[in-house]
């Protein structure tokens, strides 16, 4: 009859224990629930702080290629006021003196005034070819 006796009385013990211990895990899932709902709220600033860096990347590459774009016409004015051909670039582009003279007399066929072409076109490629040779 003892170990009867010695179980009912940890019963209570145990049933007591027990709910501490539900307690505290209600308790643990609160607190999971608010730090998921920071964590969703931080997400989210997150991601609209990136929408918008992205956003002003995408505007100033934008504004910087119309920049471009504005500074070469500019340009292109410029040297029309100022009577100058219009600058050949030809940057990345090498080229033998062969190629050079075949462009050359290809643009005389075309352009030279005596084949009905345009004077001032052939002034340009001239222009543009005589850095090159």
């Amino acid at each position: 009859m003892m170990d009867y006796d010695s179980s009912r009385s940890q019963q209570p013990a145990i049933d007591g224990e027990l709910a501490w211990l539900q307690q505290e895990l209600s308790e643990a899932h609160k607190t999971i629930r608010s730090l998921l709902r920071q964590l969703s709220k931080e997400q989210a600033r997150h991601a609209e702080t990136a929408r918008a860096y992205n956003l002003t990347v995408a505007n100033l590459v934008e504004a910087t290629r119309q920049n471009a774009l504005l500074e070469h016409e500019r340009d292109m004015w410029r040297t029309r006021a100022e009577g100058r051909p219009a600058p050949f670039v030809l940057d990345a582009l090498t080229l033998t003196p062969e190629e050079v003279g075949a462009i050359r007399k290809a643009m005389a066929r075309l352009h030279h005034p005596d084949t009905g072409g345009d004077a001032e076109r052939m002034k340009l490629w001239n222009a543009a070819l005589d850095p090159l040779d």
